[in-house]
């Protein structure tokens, strides 16, 4: 049988499909990939439409998306360049995610043993289908039992950036090295970071791409971080927790709770607490219609929910795109701040 089209990598990692091949530039990958493998689908039960919310925010990029749905299955179907992306997942878990299902972490293990039987075999028919057009090789998730050094040279050994003469990547430039505490970072050496739970750990730093390292701790941990989440001198008072963005955020959503129970003398007590006596501002994002929430993160219409800033950072934020934010005053009044000078 002659293969029609050039080499193609189908990536799997949890429910994620990637279906990648070298050239972003062709366009037949869209007609003879993308197109038929809808189709596909469409032709084993498959209902599949737009994107509700591409089209609703993104007309132009809506027919390069696609949603399904077959029985408690779904999958959000979409191309980009030089790799078509399938993720799926099931309505049938408790939410997690305040954003859908769609959105939750390790979906294979929430889904239901059969909705699990009916993911492998899409995955199966897909990649069946695919050697029948082009020479494939698939990469699944990593075995089990690997040890955090094994994980890496596995991913040394499959990157395209690896020096062959060193085995692995090599970081060219300074800022791509430069750690939090302003040191240059080296290959195999100790460093310090801020785990997830605010408390310092320590590890063995290898470089992985771009400003990004992984650090390992033990036979089995390991972590990506950036440079900017890195120390290469021992931290002072190691017994301190990091985890003021946490603090700020735990702190603000119960001043929220509180004054949604009308308890004001808790919300006064909590507002002092986190500003002390000075005034707070909301940030307006004009081109999502909403207020930022705690922290600069995601955002919300519900003022209560809103997340309060101090003068200094919301001017600061706001002047950083004054032509997207403005800045609410503790009495009501929208503030435009100007870029700075």
């Amino acid at each position: 049988m002659t293969l029609t089209r050039p080499a193609i990598d189908v990536r799997i990692h949890d429910t994620h499909l990637g279906i990648w091949q070298d050239n972003a530039r062709d366009e037949t990958f869209r007609t003879e990939v993308f197109g038929p493998l809808i189709k596909a689908m469409k032709s084993r039960g498959w209902t599949v439409r737009a994107d509700p919310n591409v089209m609703k925010h993104h007309r132009c990029l809506s027919p390069s998306h696609r949603i399904a749905s077959r029985g408690n299955l779904r999958a959000g179907i979409r191309i980009s360049g030089r790799v078509v992306e399938i993720d799926y997942w099931a309505e049938t878990w408790p939410l997690d995610n305040c954003n859908g299902h769609r959105y939750d972490f390790r979906k294979l293990a929430r889904m239901e043993y059969l909705d699990r039987l009916r993911f492998r075999l899409e995955v199966s028919r897909i990649t069946t289908w695919l050697r029948s057009i082009a020479p494939v090789t698939v990469k699944a998730d990593e075995p089990a039992g690997l040890t955090a050094l094994e994980r890496i040279q596995r991913r040394y050994a499959e990157c395209w950036h690896t020096d062959k003469t060193l085995g692995r990547p090599v970081s060219q430039y300074s800022y791509n090295h430069t750690s939090l505490d302003g040191q240059k970072i080296e290959h195999g050496a100790t460093v310090w970071f801020v785990g997830r739970d605010g408390r310092i750990g320590r590890g063995t730093a290898y470089y992985n791409l771009n400003s990004m390292w992984w650090v390992v701790c033990g036979k089995d941990g390991l972590s990506n971080l950036s440079t900017g989440e890195i120390f290469c001198q021992q931290p002072s008072d190691l017994r301190t927790k990091r985890n003021e963005r946490q603090r700020r955020a735990r702190l603000e959503r119960e001043l929220a709770s509180a004054v949604r129970r009308m308890d004001f003398r808790r919300a006064e007590t909590l507002k002092n607490i986190i500003f002390g006596s000075a005034p707070t501002f909301l940030i307006w994002a004009k081109d999502h219609g909403a207020y930022y929430r705690a922290n600069y993160s995601g955002y919300t219409t519900d003022t209560i929910a809103a997340g309060r800033y101090t003068r200094a950072e919301a001017e600061a934020e706001v002047r950083r795109v004054p032509h997207e934010l403005e800045a609410i005053g503790p009495d009501g009044e929208r503030i435009k701040f100007a870029r700075a000078a």
